[in-house]
């Protein structure tokens, strides 16, 4: 998607400044820091931009659901809530979905696959648009939920801390990988693997991860159609909510993908010689983490990322199994003035060209990973050039003012 430049208001600019003080932005905090990271850049740039904010939280819910119904009273429905992974969706009033009630616009960004969230967009507010920051996310609602009115494809974005960038060579941390294994946490995902619909559970899980793993191209619900209709009694097939259903059990064996390959990505510099510094759940659980090449920093909040971020040389990435999309490290990186290393996807293919922007990998290719990662470290001229480049086109492109930007100018003033 390509970013929505300044909007140029011109002699309209009283009529539009008009309209921005009379509307009001609902935004939800107090549940997720990551989340709360991303709403935070959006109130300040609806707020630089005259909207009114009602913030609610979630950590006081019996007064914010009062202050929000005074709210909605007053503005009649002029209101537009702005929120990620579905967050108050399924507030009440009387029994009845409150943004139905009112007539409110319920803007839902999700940041992760929308197979983890089947029964939230089921009962989804009617006036719901949904956001996904991978087009395959959005083909997928398209394809089993249809009670969605709208969705459409909106990129991650960064978030820049606003200090003066130190040159690579006076950073301390070589490379940086900021992401949790999701191996280690997935445990509570994995359901009962009996028989379902006459396949073979344990059978599916097994021959869907090992496509996955040797088709890293793939997608999971992908795989696991493909294999139904390979194994599935000849003659017949599953019914599109039966499809969905089967998807939405097995989903865990995303996570296990995303997870192998991000080891992997690891792993492979660290047993090069590379120093890796590394964040989050299950680094230090790994079979190899005793080596002197990896630095694990433990579990630490998304705001604390950012700082790191701006004191490394190199911040790897790996996707959460996005194959049109991208993520927030890639942008984080970027702003941050560090060269980001990532797999590739048909998203940032169009938009970057590898050794420009950032270096892409294939998956299909990770060995070339550490040559790739040792010749910038030989040449930090050239990394550094990349690392400015990045910079700017994150800059231009892929900050959160460039999506307030996309929804203020597609649902907003309208």
């Amino acid at each position: 998607m390509a970013a929505i430049k300044e909007m140029d208001f011109g002699s309209s600019f009283l009529y539009n400044e008009e309209i921005k003080m009379k509307q009001t932005i609902i935004l939800f905090k107090g549940i997720y820091d990551t989340l709360d990271l991303f709403s935070d850049q959006l109130e300040s740039v609806f707020a630089e931009w005259k909207y009114e904010i009602f913030v609610y939280d979630a950590a006081n819910v019996e007064q914010s659901k009062s202050l929000l119904l005074e709210l909605l009273r007053e503005k009649k429905g002029n209101a537009t809530v702005v929120t990620f992974n579905n967050m108050g969706y399924n507030l009440e009033i009387g029994g009845q979905n409150i943004w139905e009630e009112f007539d409110v616009s319920y803007i839902n960004i999700l940041m992760d696959h929308p197979f983890h969230f089947e029964r939230q967009l089921k009962d989804a507010p009617v006036t719901s648009v949904v956001l996904c920051t991978d087009r395959n996310h959005v083909k997928y609602i398209r394809r089993y939920h249809k009670n969605i009115r709208q969705t459409d494809f909106l990129p991650h974005a960064g978030i820049e801390l606003g200090r003066k960038h130190k040159p690579l060579k006076e950073r301390e941390i070589d490379v940086l990988y900021a992401g949790a294994l999701p191996i280690y946490t997935v445990d509570k995902m994995i359901p009962n693997l009996d028989v379902m619909y006459g396949l073979d559970m344990r059978e599916l899980m097994q021959d869907v991860l090992r496509e996955l793993v040797i088709h890293p191209d793939k997608t999971t619900e992908c795989a696991i159609e493909e294999y139904v209709r390979a194994n599935y009694k000849s003659g017949q097939e599953l019914t599109p909510e039966e499809l969905r259903g089967l998807i939405v059990h097995m989903r865990f064996i995303d996570s296990y993908a995303t997870s192998f390959y991000r080891e992997q990505a690891v792993r492979i510099l660290v047993e090069n010689g590379i120093s890796v510094t590394a964040y989050g759940v299950g680094w230090d659980q790994c079979e190899w983490s005793s080596s002197p090449y990896l630095k694990y920093g433990g579990k630490v909040l998304a705001p604390q990322i950012l700082p790191l971020m701006n004191d490394a040389k190199i911040v790897l990435n790996t996707m959460t199994w996005f194959k049109a999309g991208a993520h927030d490290r890639i942008f984080n990186g970027m702003l941050a003035g560090a060269v980001v290393v990532s797999d590739d996807s048909t998203y940032l293919q169009r938009e970057c060209i590898d050794g420009k922007e950032l270096v892409m990998f294939k998956r299909k290719e990770i060995v070339t990973l550490p040559d790739r990662v040792c010749d910038l470290f030989g040449h930090l001229e050239r990394a550094q050039e990349i690392a400015d480049c990045g910079y700017s086109f994150a800059k231009e492109n892929h900050t959160w003012k460039n999506r307030a930007e996309y929804i203020i100018e597609c649902f907003l003033d309208v």
